[in-house]
């Protein structure tokens, strides 16, 4: 039965990426990155805890562009509530989510059409020179808010996850010109809110009390656009490192496996594909990523269990 169960998952995982794959026809970008996160949760009482989660994400490949090196810091800190009943858990969350992108000055596709190469960011002339002589580097930040309901029930070996947030941005620093003919300054589009849906849903095999095989997928929509940002013509206010425009905007598939090293530390190692669609058109897939995505878990128990 073991067997069986580990052969059904194989197989399901394998359809679930040649599918993913097949929505993204050429000449979508294909980058290869290593995500890593570390998740250090303090439980106060079986009920209550509190999380701080720093990570960091290295690009080091990318097709027909120079590769983006480190490309994203991120940090969770907030409190959760844990209720256990049976086989079921219901646990939620309120965290502070920073986001930062370091913006290493590199060539990259320009749009419209996404042809030639040019700047990610402003040129640099030195004193005397012509043409420009390399790009500028940059770092842009967001401030979120992430409201994070989830619930799990297991059955046997067997758990089924279900993870919903709702990723709410209310300051990003990415806009930098004055919208005169809307009456909007740099302050009014940096300051806003807009609202991303994250949900997850994720199976789970126990091979041994230790080490369980995972699969999962999450999709991202945008259900509340910034009201300054969405009066910007031509989609100019919808950025991957600002606030998203409403509809479909990324889906991730998980495939991957969770070890725990001692009973508070846990190892998780995923290959995880991304799927960006483009900013304003929701069935334009314009990257594709390939990560190595790790999660370190270490969870310190600071009360003791009732005789």
């Amino acid at each position: 039965m073991k067997r069986l169960s580990v052969i059904a998952i194989s197989l399901f995982s394998l359809v679930a990426l040649v599918g993913v794959a097949r929505a993204a026809d050429p000449p979508t970008k294909q980058e290869g990155r290593i995500w890593y996160d570390q998740n250090l949760t303090l439980a106060f009482t079986p009920q209550w805890s509190f999380t701080v989660m720093p990570g960091a994400r290295l690009e080091y490949a990318r097709s027909r562009e120079d590769a983006a090196g480190l490309q994203f810091i991120e940090f969770y800190i907030g409190p959760n509530f844990t209720y256990k009943w049976n086989n079921f858990t219901f646990k939620g969350s309120l965290w502070y989510y920073y986001q930062g992108y370091p913006t290493r000055g590199r060539q990259a596709l320009q749009g419209p059409n996404y042809t030639t190469l040019g700047c990610t960011t402003n040129q640099y002339v030195a004193p005397g020179a012509s043409p420009p002589t390399n790009c500028q580097s940059t770092y842009t930040f967001e401030h979120n808010l992430e409201i994070i309901p989830t619930a799990e029930y297991r059955i046997g070996r067997w758990s089924i996850f279900d993870r919903v947030i709702f990723h709410n941005t209310f300051y990003s620093d990415a806009y930098n010109t004055p919208q005169t003919s809307l009456g909007l300054s740099v302050n009014d589009q940096r300051w806003g809110w807009g609202t991303v849906l994250r949900e997850l849903l994720q199976g789970r095999y126990a091979l041994t009390d230790r080490l369980g095989v995972l699969l999962a997928d999450e999709v991202f929509f945008g259900i509340a656009e910034d009201s300054d940002t969405s009066k910007i013509a031509n989609g100019g206010g919808f950025k991957s490192t600002g606030y998203w425009k409403d509809g479909f905007r990324q889906n991730r598939t998980y495939v991957g496996i969770d070890f725990k090293v001692t009973p508070t530390l846990t190892v998780a190692p995923m290959y995880m594909l991304e799927l960006d669609a483009n900013p304003t058109d929701s069935s334009d897939i314009t990257d594709v990523s390939h990560n190595l995505f790790i999660v370190v878990t270490y969870v310190a128990k600071m009360y003791e269990d009732k005789k």
